[in-house]
């Protein structure tokens, strides 16, 4: 049977105090370049569940029964979306044909069932997130914050990829990965090199097929993606993606058996409980983290007003 990493222990966080210690432990993003050309990166990404119940499951998952069997049903979505879209908007606001990592944003967007799994690269979003519209049953329920090194995922997807392009016989990939100075003429070569790069790991984990395909089942495969064509929600959310290219297991198992042999520690999980959740969503307000400045249209402006009453006006009552 195929090895998977374990589970993090859930770390409590009994108070505003302990949430603030715990996710101020994490460094900011960061970008640099090595002086041998190297694109060094630095980035933690942190989803927010309602429960602690749940788990790292896309929308895709949820649809459909067994869950392993979630690539049957993309294509369907897909196509049956691309071939209708263009009904209800402009051919300018709709990315263009091919661009697949990006209409499968659009339909997430939208509420469509699809393979991306939304992480934040701020961990209070993704606690506002959690608690956002909670159902009765939730709000008796601890929530949960997922915390993942991107990094270290992006480094084992770009290991496994580089795998398959061997297996593959596929001598025309250019890695990033050794890159001399002296191959690169500016700092700007070198990321725009690393993007390129990124890029192609993302196209062929989209349509993995043969010998790729086997090798994502197998030994599983998880990356990061943002698609080329953003809207206001994802970018005012610091919005990022990860989704599963190993079209034979679920997300979760993917992404543990891809990372059964990182040495470092690569992902945490929080558990909050609900008795604090009433002072954390005011905490956060103070902080301009509600649904206005997260969701900028009409709805947002709604679930503003609806804080504000629940915050603020009613708070002597």
């Amino acid at each position: 049977m195929d090895q998977e990493a374990k589970q993090p222990e859930a770390e409590l966080c009994r108070n505003w105090a302990e949430i603030i210690q715990a996710f101020d432990s994490f460094p900011p993003p960061r970008l640099s370049l090595e002086v041998v050309g190297e694109v060094s990166r630095g980035t933690w990404i942190f989803r927010g569940l309602k429960s602690a119940d749940y788990d790292l499951e896309p929308s895709i998952e949820r649809a459909i029964k067994p869950r392993d069997r979630w690539a049957a049903l993309e294509p369907l979505l897909l196509d049956e979306f691309t071939s209708k879209a263009g009904l209800y908007k402009s051919a300018y606001d709709l990315p263009p044909v091919g661009w697949k990592l990006s209409w499968l944003a659009l339909m997430q967007h939208y509420g469509v069932p699809t393979r991306l799994l939304d992480f934040t690269y701020s961990p209070y979003l993704a606690l506002y997130f959690a608690l956002r519209s909670r159902t009765e049953e939730e709000k008796s329920l601890p929530l949960s914050v997922w915390a993942i090194d991107g990094v270290a995922v992006m480094q084992e997807a770009w290991r496994i990829s580089r795998e398959a392009d061997s297996e593959e016989g596929d001598a025309s990939v250019s890695h990033r990965v050794g890159l001399a100075s002296k191959d690169l003429a500016t700092d700007r070569d070198a990321l725009q090199s690393d993007r390129q790069h990124q890029e192609k790991v993302i196209s062929k984990a989209l349509a993995a097929t043969g010998t790729r395909r086997n090798r994502f089942n197998q030994g599983g495969f998880v990356t990061l993606a943002l698609p080329s064509i953003q809207n206001l929600r994802l970018s005012n959310q610091q919005g990022v993606f990860l989704f599963n290219g190993a079209e034979g297991l679920t997300f979760k198992r993917s992404l543990f058996r891809m990372m059964v042999t990182q040495e470092r520690t690569w992902c945490r999980l929080f558990q909050i409980p609900s008795s604090e959740l009433s002072e954390i969503e005011g905490r956060l307000f103070q902080m301009n983290i509600h649904d206005l400045a997260l969701f900028p249209d009409m709805e947002g402006l709604a679930g503003f007003i609806n804080q504000e009453i629940r915050l603020h006006w009613l708070a002597e009552s």
